[in-house]
């Protein structure tokens, strides 16, 4: 027996760990050896067989999504489907047979705008999975979060971000962070001082050279372009009569006569527009999108191959044969 009541064999486990994914909190070791045990739903089945099991449970966490507007936790509901999906597929979550990064691609962008759950340890924990296994841009998506005070208020966030900026030798990005996160009091606050006290003893045992760059780790956004301050505007106030001043053409002219190119300045837009650009528009992208809808512009798109044909590779002159030498005097005697 693979589990008898707390006894658990380890050997089962030992002859699949190679094909495990890990997990930052670890894995149940009872699950793994249920899945894996003779009889199990993994050894013990036919793939197809495993694959109808997984289908019927997928279609109930499907079910339940459906009526996820009556439910009281509606996150709940996601967070126990993508723990039931990295379960149900500890080699293969990644494939698209485990359909996990859809489902995290859902679950992240139902409620990346209910303030709830933004600082939801259960939500934050989605978007980390989808980091560390899907992510083509981890440090932009940490800073999306950043943006949209994702996790502001967790240690969680700012122990993830920078140990992923240690670990692409951001030593002082990474700095950054974690005194960030102490002054923003992120909880548990004794978590975040112990492990910034061990970044700071790896940290200072470094040369001064390899502190990595220096540049923010979160940047500042740039307001919209028409809050931008003229840097061609003259400091005088403008005449009431703006068109009159303007040459002909929009264009002032040199010495020379050659005209000079025309630098459009918006000053004339209205100030709601300015404030609006200040608000909402200073956090960025609104939605992250997905890997598929990024990668869409290098992918062809799919056709029938009736009535195609195949061009023909061009073909190419070589150099001229070498001339093969023929003594027409020696065959006459």
């Amino acid at each position: 027996m693979a589990v008898t009541g707390d006894l658990i064999d380890f050997d089962i486990i030992e002859t699949h760990k190679e094909n495990i994914q890990a997990l930052p909190g670890g894995r149940s070791a009872k699950a793994l050896a249920s899945t894996f045990a003779p009889g199990g739903r993994t050894s013990g089945s036919t793939p197809n067989e495993t694959r109808n099991l997984n289908d019927a449970i997928r279609e109930e966490y499907e079910i339940e999504l459906n009526a996820i507007a009556e439910s009281d936790d509606p996150l709940d509901i996601y967070d126990r489907y993508v723990k039931w999906t990295l379960g149900a597929y500890p080699s293969a979550q990644a494939t698209p047979e485990s359909q996990l990064r859809p489902l995290l691609e859902r679950a992240t962008k139902a409620f990346q705008s209910t303030g709830d759950y933004k600082n939801d340890p259960r939500y934050l924990k989605l978007w980390l999975t989808y980091i560390r296994l899907f992510s083509d841009a981890p440090k932009e998506t940490f800073v999306y979060l950043a943006r949209h005070n994702i996790g502001e208020r967790l240690a969680l966030f700012y122990e993830e971000f920078a140990a992923w900026l240690e670990g692409a030798l951001r030593w002082a990005q990474a700095e950054e962070v974690y005194a960030l996160g102490l002054e923003r009091e992120a909880r548990p606050v004794e978590r975040l001082q112990r492990k910034y006290g061990e970044f700071k003893a790896r940290y200072d045992a470094l040369p001064q050279s390899e502190t990595g760059p220096s540049s923010p780790a979160l940047p500042t956004m740039r307001p919209a372009l028409a809050t931008k301050v003229d840097p061609f505007a003259l400091s005088t106030p403008r005449s009431m009569d703006s068109q009159a001043q303007r040459p002909v053409g929009g264009m002032s002219t040199t010495k020379g006569g050659k005209p000079k190119m025309a630098i459009f300045s918006d000053t004339e837009a209205p100030e709601s527009a300015l404030k609006a650009s200040m608000t909402e528009g200073s956090r960025g992208w609104d939605n992250i999108g997905s890997i598929s809808g990024r990668k869409k512009e290098n992918m062809v798109e799919a056709k029938p191959w009736i009535g195609e044909t195949l061009k023909a590779g061009k073909k190419i002159n070589g150099p001229p044969k070498m001339a093969i030498f023929k003594d027409t005097v020696s065959n006459s005697h």
